[in-house]
């Protein structure tokens, strides 16, 4: 079972997003992005623990407009985690 529903999830990452696009309109930061260790390179079969990275986009989208600041994800890429590069 997931810590949280995605709902919630969604609604935690929009008020993040909400938080940055609001530091952006006052010259506080240029962009952000986010880290993750597995959401992104799980499938998403595994749906306590994948998240949609054009899913994560179109929140962008919605709170900050096609010009958003969400420009970075880091994820780890080696030889024991190669999913990232498929």
């Amino acid at each position: 079972m997931p810590l949280i529903k995605q709902e919630k999830f969604d609604e935690r990452l929009e008020a993040a997003f909400e938080f940055l696009e609001s530091a952006r309109a006052q010259n506080k930061i240029r962009s952000y992005g986010l880290a993750t260790w597995i959401c992104f390179r799980s499938p998403p079969t595994e749906t306590e623990i994948y998240v949609s990275l054009e899913k994560v986009m179109d929140l962008a989208r919605k709170v900050g407009g096609d010009n958003h600041g969400l420009r970075y994800v880091q994820l780890p890429i080696n030889l024991m985690m190669p999913e990232a590069m498929v």
